[in-house]
C-alpha cells in the first residue's frame, strides 16, 4: 500500500484537471511505501496530447537532480487518462516501469486515482491511502529545521511560489538552466 498526503493528493489533482482534456503527470518519489515527493511536468507531447503523455530528457534530468537533493527514491510517473478508466494500457505496460500510477478522469467530479505494480507481465493494484498532513512541516533532512521559513530566503522563496502558482493555472514555469552533468539516465525512461 502506497500512502500519500492530502497535499501532495491536492496538488496531482488540480494539475489533472487544469491539464483536463489533455494529458498531464510527473514524477514521484518516496521512501519504501510513502509518496514524499511530487515533481508535477508538464506534458511535452504537441499532438495528440488527449491520448499521450510525454517527458523530455531535461524533465528526466530535473527529477533526477529533485530526487538526489530530497534523498528520495523513484517511485514512478503518474500521469492522467482524460476520458478513460485508471488502468495500464499496452502503450503504459511498454515502458517496463515498476508501478504505474494513473489517474482516470471518465467521471471529472469523481477521479480516481490508482497505483499497478507491473511484474513478469501481470499487473496487480496497490492500494494508495491519502493521508493528514495536519501538524506537517517541510523539514530539512540535513539540518532538522524547517526549510522554507528558516532555510530559504525570501526571493527563493518568492519564485518558488510563483512557478508552483504557474503549473497549477496550466502554464509551463521557467526553470534555470544549469551546465550538463554526467548522470547515468538509465533506470528512467520517458512515460507515453
Amino acid at each position: 500500500m502506497f500512502k500519500i498526503t492530502e497535499r501532495q493528493y491536492n496538488i496531482i489533482m488540480k494539475q489533472a484537471m487544469r491539464a483536463y482534456p489533455n494529458e498531464t503527470g510527473g514524477i514521484l518519489g518516496g521512501r519504501k511505501d510513502t509518496i514524499t515527493g511530487v515533481l508535477p511536468i508538464a506534458n511535452k507531447i504537441s499532438q495528440e496530447s488527449t491520448n499521450k503523455f510525454g517527458i523530455s530528457s531535461e524533465d528526466i534530468e530535473r527529477a533526477y537532480k529533485f530526487l538526489i537533493k530530497h534523498k528520495l527514491e523513484y517511485l514512478g510517473v503518474y500521469h492522467t487518462h482524460p476520458k478513460g478508466l485508471p488502468y495500464p494500457s499496452e502503450q503504459d505496460l511498454a515502458h517496463h516501469q515498476k508501478y504505474l500510477f494513473i489517474i482516470g478522469l471518465r467521471d471529472r467530479k469523481n477521479p480516481e486515482f490508482y497505483a499497478w505494480k507491473a511484474e513478469n507481465g501481470l499487473v496487480k493494484p496497490e492500494d494508495i491511502k491519502i493521508i493528514s498532513d495536519v501538524g506537517v512541516t517541510v523539514v530539512d533532512i540535513m539540518t532538522g529545521k524547517p526549510k522554507l521559513s528558516e532555510n530559504i530566503g525570501g526571493k527563493e522563496l518568492d519564485r518558488l511560489t510563483r512557478m508552483i502558482n504557474a503549473f497549477i493555472e496550466g502554464k509551463e514555469p521557467e526553470y534555470h538552466k544549469y551546465n550538463p552533468t554526467n548522470w547515468d539516465a538509465s533506470s528512467f525512461s520517458t512515460f507515453a
